[in-house]
């Protein structure tokens, strides 16, 4: 059980937001409130590339998105020996930038591991400009995709799988589309705000919940503040940048609550470890506009390490559960904090 002791779950699904009233409408009701502080998370849209839902799981078709699909990955990898290896990213915001790559890289280094990447054509179809968002990474990342023979193709946006066929459909311009044809098909689907926060009052034109991108603070109401996938700060939407927003806007507001200024301000920081084979990661550190920010100095993050590949693999999920969850972790200003955290968050978890 992770949840505080001193916090109260409310069992419900929240229907909208009433700001104006200082309420929050759920299916059971309404929830009257002091602060609030907005953090939905955003909504996997596999239904709006058509014939998706109907193939997944099946004819070479997987996503790593869905807890359901997401073992035929592997499954599929190892058990297509030859053809075409299609990898996609969509044209929306999506939940961690660098995962599209991430998939692409692992089942090649595990095609290689078996033998069979002689006998397999890889194309990476990125829905935007870029197979990566933040240009002091992209490159690094565009020259192992082509050390590792796989196609690079930006402005293919998956909006069609013919399961039965394997053709994938892409839109590549305003009425322009293409076809390919697939053996493996790894599917990012489109991603964006759940409904009653696109369609709620504390929602910009996008969906997401319209905040100050320095103190998270609602732009319209102050009582309200947002972080994570759900807001609209121009930041990845990635785990490290939550944990860094909930840092700063804890502390702003206990501030608004007490009167005082705002003491801290959010700088767009996001972390995205891109693994790239089993036994390698880029550690991508950045904050807004694509300033670099990586944590460890004496190494160049662009390039692939045996150590941040065990930092992701075995570090994260202690600093997760014991570190996050606990609110000992407050982001990589603490990094020299490291082992103080990992022993006050062992002593919580035997307490408890």
């Amino acid at each position: 059980n992770v949840m505080p002791k001193k916090v109260t779950w409310v069992k419900q699904k929240c229907e909208t937001f009433d700001p104006e009233n200082n309420k929050v409408v759920t299916d059971g009701g309404e929830l009257t409130y002091g602060m609030l502080l907005v953090t939905p998370g955003i909504k996997l849209h596999f239904d709006r590339v058509k014939g998706l839902v109907e193939t997944l799981g099946k004819n070479g078709v997987c996503s790593n998105y869905s807890f359901t699909t997401a073992p035929f990955t592997k499954q599929f990898a190892e058990s297509t020996k030859k053809g075409t290896f299609i990898f996609t990213s969509p044209a929306t915001p999506i939940k961690c930038g660098g995962a599209p790559l991430k998939a692409a890289y692992l089942i090649d280094d595990l095609s290689r591991r078996l033998g069979n990447r002689d006998s397999q054509n890889f194309k990476f179809c990125a829905g935007g400009a870029a197979c990566f968002g933040v240009p002091y990474y992209r490159g690094p990342l565009e020259e192992l995709l082509a050390e590792r023979g796989i196609e690079n193709i930006v402005s293919h946006n998956l909006v069609e799988v013919r399961g039965e066929e394997q053709i994938a459909v892409f839109q590549t311009g305003p009425e322009s589309q293409t076809e390919m044809k697939f053996d493996f098909l790894h599917v990012v689907p489109p991603q964006g705000a759940h409904d009653f926060m696109a369609k709620s009052p504390l929602a910009d034109a996008s969906g997401f919940c319209e905040v100050d991108k320095g103190t998270t603070q609602h732009v319209k109401y102050p009582n309200v503040f947002g972080i994570g996938d759900a807001s609209n700060m121009p930041a990845s939407k990635t785990a490290a940048a939550t944990v860094s927003q909930a840092t700063v806007a804890s502390s702003n507001m206990l501030d608004f609550r007490a009167g005082r200024a705002f003491s801290k301000s959010y700088n767009g920081y996001a972390g995205c470890p891109i693994v790239v084979s089993n036994k390698s990661c880029i550690m991508a550190e950045f904050g807004y506009d694509g300033v670099p920010m990586e944590s460890l100095k004496f190494m160049d993050q662009r390039k692939p390490s045996r150590l941040w590949f065990h930092m992701k693999r075995d570090a994260f999920p202690t600093m997760y559960w014991w570190g996050i969850l606990t609110g000992l972790w407050r982001g990589p200003s603490m990094i020299p904090e490291i082992p103080a955290v990992y022993n006050a968050g062992k002593a919580s978890a035997l307490r408890a």
